[in-house]
């Protein structure tokens, strides 16, 4: 274990134990990194950006612990949640916290040039906002082209030698429409999951019963959808998840997205972060099947000099 993640190791126990991991653990660890390489190659303290900000916890948190590192008064947080921004203010008030929609090209263009730019768990609200009402789920064509802006926006804001880091959900590679079968392991993960196919809105979840109440089969598509979810059914956090896809894109799409915007990618990882929790409620019952990969974590850098 390095210097940086013994830290971090300390630095969770005690000050982040609020923030649900979710694989944002690995980001803070792989952000913290990049700050501490930046700011020795550049010499002079760096400026962070997030987007999609929510109450400041990513930010905040690496700007808290690298304070020396990073020029707080120009770094800045984006979010379209007042009372979000409130608590962000309250965390670093010397920051910069702008209340709007980071896919407005007039409001972004406004902000200057960051060191590091963050989307963490960010461009998935984009892309399950094309929900079409006639369609009864996202329009996933309309989904991407937004996605695809907003990422062009955040990699706009970006300094010469500038640092985007991202964090979300990823779609498997392979057929979505593969079918793979299921069993439940109690009445109740059972109730859960029909909860989650009534109250899911962003795309129509579809299964097939097996030999028993306990099994079913449904698509990769669907699975997936299912699983990434189920940690939040019947709890607070429900009212807002039930409304959002976290799969969009497969890493080849992430790939050739960054590779339009002129960008070089210097970390990236698809993995699996919740499969322990998951293995309490279900068990995959199909011939060579295994929770799929279901989360991003990338570093993508512009090419140049630094200024």
């Amino acid at each position: 274990m390095t210097e940086s993640e013994s830290f971090w190791e300390f630095y969770w126990k005690t000050r982040l134990t609020e923030i649900e991991t979710l694989g944002k653990r690995a980001a803070i660890l792989a952000a913290s990194r990049l700050i501490l390489r930046l700011s020795k190659q550049l010499g002079r303290p760096l400026r962070l950006l997030e987007l999609g900000c929510g109450e400041g916890q990513i930010i905040g948190t690496l700007l808290d612990a690298h304070a020396s590192l990073c020029d707080v008064r120009a770094s800045a947080g984006v979010d379209y949640q007042a009372q979000s921004l409130a608590r962000c203010r309250r965390l670093v008030p010397g920051a910069r916290w702008v209340e709007g929609d980071f896919t407005d090209a007039t409001l972004i263009g406004g902000l200057g040039e960051f060191d590091v730019v963050l989307l963490i768990n960010a461009l998935h609200e984009v892309f399950s906002a094309s929900y079409c009402v006639e369609m009864g789920e996202i329009n996933i064509p309309l989904g991407k082209q937004k996605v695809e802006r907003a990422f062009s926006l955040a990699v706009s804001r970006l300094s010469s030698h500038g640092n985007l880091v991202l964090f979300d959900g990823v779609e498997p590679a392979g057929d979505p429409g593969q079918p793979i079968r299921i069993r439940f392991h109690s009445a109740w993960a059972r109730d859960e999951f029909d909860d989650f196919v009534h109250g899911y809105r962003p795309f129509q979840i579809t299964y097939q019963k097996l030999d028993n109440a306990f099994s079913i089969e449904l698509s990769q598509h669907d699975f997936i959808r299912y699983i990434t979810k189920s940690i939040f059914i019947r709890k607070k956090l429900w009212e807002s998840e039930c409304l959002e896809s976290y799969q969009y894109f497969t890493e080849a799409e992430f790939r050739a997205m960054v590779a339009r915007q002129g960008m070089e990618i210097t970390d990236i990882e698809a993995f699996t972060v919740n499969d322990e929790k998951w293995r309490h409620r279900v068990e995959i019952i199909s011939a060579g099947s295994e929770f799929p990969q279901e989360h991003i974590f990338m570093i993508a850098q512009r090419g140049g000099g630094s200024s």
